[in-house]
């Protein structure tokens, strides 16, 4: 299968989306599926590292002004706007439509999407595009969104908390049993556990620091800040009681900072850019200092006993769950030059703390949450394929059986039956013109519907479809065909404009033209009863 991730990382958004959305897409690799990202330039963004994973990354244009709403550029639906629409860059509207063709180009059977900024009104859009299924990862539950399948990885998060966000067909995955971990957790979880169980030292303690890859507003000159002061107020000898690791992303702004700061401290330390061996540090450290993201869930999964950090407001949740079941201590950045931090390290120093937190924290994650992912999603993709081929010599005679039946002709602009050898001449003729486009749609092979392209200008087509008459209605048929066979015409055509017609009493043909974005000019209706609809190739928004 083939999937399309949408996710961004900035210094403002954080590296988190993009992390765990490469965890899932190493996972859906090994079972051989084809993954794309599609992600904006921010200034911060991690295209070079997705790339360098292995995966092919579309670059969006840097970020733009936000369309103010009431202007005439594709303004923004006061419904639409998000609580966190400033991280996206641009109106929900315009990244579809900068999204829009390289869906059409890939066609991907899912379109996975991680982005606070992103809600029901993109995913819908999106949707129709190819008909592809939609996953989202959110854990914010702070607006709607159109997903067969949705993923909130957080402790004490709860199937419930979407019951009114999601439609009803929607697969809910919640809790850290689903958290996104690479296999190196799973590896590396058996020896972390033992290897804490054993130790109970109070000198020569491990301290890994990680506050995300991004770290915009420095707070880990903070931390290593705040752990010379401690050494300074408590060292008794001429040895410190603990050595730091720091964990980086190469692209963070302060990393240089940080760097001069670690070659200077009263106490080892040495920083680590862009680490490609995350869980063996994580086994090898005693404690750690760690933003409240999704590496806490890494923490967890190896017993790491945490200082929590809250940099973050999307954060506060997580930290406060893991330190009401007793995972971490949980502080507020503000807090790092204060008293309480210091208070905070000196309890962390303790074995017995350490112990405690580590048995805490290890029975909330397993490490195999990408894995069971990958399976829900196998599960959900099992159900019936729909796909759209040329037409060929074969099938005339069905097609001809169709296209008489009672309840085809009563739709047509003719209802009148057809003769067999006058069907025949017209079908053999349309074959061999290459203005004239004639397609099968099919389910699970099995032939079940008609659809047509013809060229009417350069790059205008009109199009004409319907379901065979004994094709399953009401089970998305119809919006498949059209959208299989919208995706051939703007994509495989290089159509600009596609032209549809029906009849005023076909009501379902009306609904659907106007549910796949199509556009009726106003008092448009034909004197023969027959309403027009036009859809441009840019037009991938309602």
């Amino acid at each position: 299968m083939k999937f399309l991730i949408r996710a961004d990382a900035s210094l403002q958004i954080g590296s988190g989306h993009i992390m765990r959305c490469l965890t899932l897409a190493q996972q859906l690799r090994q079972h051989n599926h084809h993954i794309t990202f599609i992600s904006r330039t921010n200034l911060g963004h991690l295209a070079p590292l997705i790339r360098q994973q292995g995966f092919d990354c579309i670059e969006l244009p840097p970020p733009s002004n936000v369309v103010p709403f009431g202007t005439k550029r594709q303004p923004e639906k006061p419904a639409d706007i998000t609580a966190h629409a400033a991280w996206l860059g641009t109106s929900q509207a315009q990244d579809l439509a900068d999204c829009a063709p390289h869906i059409r180009r890939l066609a991907p059977d899912w379109i996975i999407c991680d982005h606070y900024a992103l809600s029901a009104a993109w995913q819908r859009a999106a949707r129709r595009i190819c008909h592809s299924k939609i996953m989202v990862i959110d854990d914010l539950h702070d607006r709607p969104h159109d997903a067969d399948l949705l993923l909130d990885q957080n402790h004490a998060h709860h199937a419930s908390d979407y019951a009114h966000l999601v439609p009803p067909s929607c697969h809910i995955l919640a809790g850290t049993r689903y958290a996104l971990l690479r296999d190196e957790f799973a590896q590396h979880r058996a020896a972390s556990l033992q290897n804490r169980t054993a130790r109970r030292q109070p000198e020569n303690q491990n301290i890994l620091i990680n506050l995300g890859g991004v770290d915009k507003d420095n707070h880990t000159l903070a931390v290593l800040q705040a752990l010379s002061d401690y050494v300074s107020g408590s060292l008794k000898t001429d040895t410190a009681p603990f050595r730091a690791t720091i964990i980086m992303g190469a692209t963070a702004p302060h990393l240089a900072s940080v760097q001069h700061y670690a070659a200077h401290t009263p106490y080892p330390s040495q920083v680590i850019a862009n680490a490609n061996n995350m869980a063996a540090l994580m086994s090898q450290a005693t404690w750690a200092i760690g933003a409240a993201g999704s590496t806490s869930w890494e923490r967890c999964a190896l017993g790491l006993p945490t200082l929590l950090i809250t940099i973050a407001e999307n954060q506060r949740p997580i930290a406060a769950q893991l330190q009401s079941a007793g995972a971490a201590i949980a502080l507020e950045a503000n807090q790092i030059p204060r008293p309480d931090f210091q208070a905070a390290i000196a309890q962390m120093m303790q074995p017995e703390n350490q112990h405690r937190i580590s048995q805490a924290a290890a029975q909330l994650c397993d490490a195999h949450g990408a894995n069971r992912v990958a399976q829900h999603i196998a599960q959900r993709s099992a159900a019936p394929q729909a796909n759209l081929r040329p037409a060929n010599t074969a099938d005339s005679t069905l097609i001809h059986t169709w296209r008489n039946h009672p309840d085809i002709r009563q739709m047509m602009f003719n209802p009148e039956p057809i003769p067999l050898p006058q069907h025949q001449a017209w079908f053999a003729q349309q074959l061999n013109n290459p203005a004239f486009k004639m397609y099968i749609y099919t389910i699970d092979g099995a032939p079940q519907g008609y659809g047509s392209l013809k060229r009417i200008a350069p790059n205008e087509y009109e199009w004409g479809f319907y379901l065979a008459p004994d094709c399953p209605r009401g089970s998305g048929n119809g919006s498949a065909l059209c959208n299989l066979l919208l995706q051939r015409a703007f994509g495989e055509l290089g159509a600009s404009i596609v032209h549809g017609q029906a009849l005023a009493h076909n009501t379902t043909s009306i609904a659907l033209h106007r549910k796949l974005g199509f556009r009726q000019p106003e008092n448009s209706l034909h004197e023969d009863h027959i309403a027009p609809f036009v859809l441009h190739a840019e037009t991938s928004w309602q």
